[in-house]
């Protein structure tokens, strides 16, 4: 009987320890390697000034939006520049937002016109749309906008679009209708390989996902120490926690506010999400890095690194716009 028991209580310390383990989240350092874009210091703002989008092709292409210069520019995977494809088509190029690989085209977001190209440049197709607000794009050229801002005086913050640009779908009500709460409504979404939106609030206090006809799929709480802050002017602060999907996952970059204020982002950590939003990885960098508050209020939306093959590509904007490259220790 005593060894019995001996033999149940090994076993039950054995499951303990081991249900332990596998509920601890992996940590990983992130390392900085030697990869740049093939750029004269001296000719970087040339390249670069205000870069809104970063995004790469499955072909490992870099794309860069500035909309300053204004231009979305192209990198082979050595980061070597190839061409600039803005000034093809009929866009509004002094209002660029963001870009999206499609396949073997590129989806360019200009507040209110989304243009298809070809990574040389040529004008392939094009939506015309109403107002302002982030476009996500899926693989089979469907897309969702965000309307963000505006969604207190429209009363949603979704919409979804077939290929043809048919509209599909009005969803998610907003959160708040009190004018200077807009912020709880300020979010990004992203589309899934599999055609799913993802719908994360930028303090990151929960996350949604949805199908693209407004069904809401999951919705779950997120633990998070980012909180709406205010400024002098008592505006909402810059609450810029951003996230990249690919086939991998949810990968989250995480704020400092301690050390972030109204002209400076400071962020040190990345949360890797599967898609049932649960934390399965956490990648830290050695120092904090920076981005710098865009002050433009039509292009209030972030979204400054990508990851692939392990790696992860970020624009970092002091002392200039440059393009750094991590991978895991």
């Amino acid at each position: 009987m005593k060894r019995t028991n001996l033999i149940l209580v090994v076993l039950g310390l054995f499951l303990l320890f081991d249900t332990g383990c596998r509920d601890k989240i992996p940590s990983y350092q992130l390392e900085l390697i030697p990869f740049r874009l093939n750029i004269p210091e001296r000719e970087m703002d040339k390249y670069f000034s205000l870069v809104t989008d970063l995004d790469i092709t499955q072909k490992g292409e870099i794309i860069v939006v500035d909309i300053n210069a204004p231009g979305i520019l192209r990198f082979d995977p050595q980061g070597n520049y190839v061409n600039n494809i803005a000034g093809y088509g009929s866009g509004n190029y002094d209002a660029l937002c963001s870009v999206t690989p499609v396949d073997t085209l590129l989806a360019v977001n200009t507040m209110g016109v989304l243009e298809f190209f070809t990574p040389r440049g040529t004008p392939v197709n094009r939506h015309y749309l109403r107002g302002r607000g982030d476009i996500s794009v899926a693989s089979d050229s469907s897309f969702v906008i965000n309307r963000m801002y505006d969604s207190r005086l429209l009363g949603y913050c979704l919409e979804t679009y077939n290929k043809d640009g048919k509209q599909l779908k009005i969803f998610r009500k907003p959160r708040c209708t009190q004018e200077g709460m807009e912020y709880l409504d300020f979010a990004f979404s992203r589309v899934t390989p599999d055609r799913k939106i993802v719908y994360i609030p930028t303090i990151v206090d929960s996350g949604f996902i949805y199908d693209f006809e407004g069904n809401l799929l999951l919705a779950k709480k997120i633990p998070s120490q980012m909180k709406p802050y205010r400024l002098s002017d008592d505006k909402p602060g810059p609450l810029v926690e951003d996230f990249y999907v690919n086939e991998e996952g949810i990968f989250i970059v995480r704020v400092n506010r301690k050390l972030s204020n109204e002209n400076m982002v400071f962020f040190d950590l990345i949360e890797q999400y599967d898609f049932e939003l649960n934390v399965v990885a956490a990648y830290k960098f050695s120092a904090p890095l920076t981005m710098t508050v865009n002050p433009n209020i039509y292009s209030p939306w972030y979204h400054k690194f990508v990851y692939q093959k392990g790696i992860f590509y970020f624009i970092i904007s002091q002392p200039f716009e440059q393009l750094v490259a991590f991978k895991v220790k």
